[in-house]
């Protein structure tokens, strides 16, 4: 079970919950943090895909342990297509991700800092 708040928890039964609940997250730091300089860069309204969508990807497919960029994406697609239909080519997903290393790391930082994970004893 994770929590996100004092006053809110959510179970968590399936890994696609999990992908959406951090999507949804992940969509409202980067409306709430991203400047707009950034979140309006060259070419970003022609994209497939959202920023929000590759962060919540790219930050999922680690905590599955793969380290290929390549199976990750193949995993992914093969997987998780029905809940992202528009997803993009590999390498525009991959270049895209580059991108944003910076604004995913922020943001899996204060992710940290919003669950409240017990530690194992």
């Amino acid at each position: 079970m994770l929590k996100f708040q004092d006053d809110y928890t959510t179970l968590i039964v399936a890994f696609e919950d999990f992908i959406l609940l951090v999507y949804t997250i992940i969509d409202y730091l980067y409306q709430q943090f991203v400047l707009a300089s950034f979140s309006q860069r060259k070419n970003v309204d022609t994209a497939k895909m959202s920023d929000s969508e590759i962060i919540t990807l790219s930050i999922c497919g680690e905590l599955i342990g793969m380290d290929s960029e390549n199976a990750r994406y193949s995993f992914e697609k093969r997987n998780y297509r029905h809940l992202f239909p528009r997803l993009c080519c590999r390498t525009h997903f991959n270049r895209t991700r580059r991108v944003l290393l910076q604004v995913t790391e922020l943001f899996r930082q204060k992710l940290i800092h919003s669950f409240l994970i017990p530690v194992g004893r």
